[in-house]
């Protein structure tokens, strides 16, 4: 595991402790890293939260991909709450996946 899949998993077990975070944790798509909220109904992706988020240079996803949706990070609605996705830009596309034919 790099050093910087340990910050964020450990970013993520911190924020599983604050109220209103039902869970968090670190994904991959073919060259980004992502991070993903889980937020209980009704609980809004706050300034504070946010700017915690910055600081660990993860950016909305819609934001990072201008896929011109209006919260830069909203990912969709789920039974128990909101999904948020980020993505890591201190070293976006440097992650490989690959395809096999």
């Amino acid at each position: 595991m790099s050093d910087r899949e340990r910050q964020l998993r450990d970013l993520a077990d911190r924020l599983t402790d604050r109220d209103g975070i039902l869970d968090a944790w670190t994904a991959k798509s073919f060259t980004d890293r992502l991070f993903v909220l889980e937020l209980r109904g009704g609980t809004a992706l706050s300034d504070d939260l946010r700017n915690l988020l910055h600081q660990h240079d993860l950016r909305g996803y819609n934001e990072v991909h201008d896929v011109g949706v209006e919260e830069a990070a909203f990912a969709g609605e789920f039974d128990r709450g909101d999904r948020y996705q980020f993505v890591d830009v201190r070293h976006r596309g440097e992650l490989q996946s690959y395809v096999i034919e």
